[in-house]
């Protein structure tokens, strides 16, 4: 259990530089492939499935907050140091300088992420909102699921996001299934929020 102490934010923190810098060297990968392996640390599949889990795990509103915060800073400092680093050695990651403005964006949409992680915590409560709540990560993965399987199709690339992305929501999905309380508002916000999502954010890139 994440539950603000020492020991967890350290964790945390911890998890949140190893993620950055993995993700980050993912790029000497090809991203035009078949696989694609490189799409991880740009599309949302794998951001979505890890702040759910720490959401999850975590103690209360608050230590939900604070630990995904800690998280995407931590994540976000060891991406984009790692690459200024990288820039010095490697050509092709080479910048003119560490990556401030990016560096600021992805810490300001970090705090954004911390206040939705207080309230998807409420999914805590047992009532009906709680089946609404879980249904939006899950929602979020079907409609990256439904776009990278057309943009497969189309472009022949993001196979791998594709194969983790369509395993992460059936065991999310499944999982949060058999916690809610009404499987009927569950699957009906799944449904909806997903397809909103694809239309909004995902289609106009296919």
């Amino acid at each position: 259990m994440l539950d603000g102490s020492f020991k967890s934010s350290s964790l945390v923190i911890g998890l949140g530089l190893l993620v950055g810098i993995i993700t980050r060297l993912t790029d000497f990968f090809p991203y035009d492939d078949l696989w694609s392996f490189s799409s991880i640390a740009t599309l949302f599949g794998f951001w979505m499935l890890t702040v759910t889990l720490i959401i999850y795990f975590s103690s209360s509103n608050k230590n939900a907050a604070m630990n995904v915060l800690l998280y995407l800073l931590s994540m976000n400092f060891s991406f984009y140091f790692l690459k200024y680093v990288l820039g010095f050695f490697i050509p092709r990651f080479y910048d003119e300088g560490f990556q401030w403005n990016l560096f600021i964006l992805y810490n300001v949409i970090a705090l954004v992420c911390s206040a939705i992680s207080y309230v998807l915590y409420y999914w805590n409560k047992e009532n009906k909102l709680s089946n609404f709540l879980y249904a939006l990560p899950v929602s979020g993965l079907a409609a990256e699921t439904i776009g990278l399987s057309i943009y497969l199709y189309n472009n022949h690339t993001f196979l791998f996001q594709l194969i983790f992305d369509f395993l992460s929501l059936i065991i999310l999905g499944c999982w949060f299934y058999k916690k809610v309380n009404n499987k009927l508002i569950y699957i009906m916000t799944i449904v909806a929020v997903s397809s909103i999502v694809y239309f909004v954010v995902y289609r106009p890139f296919l």
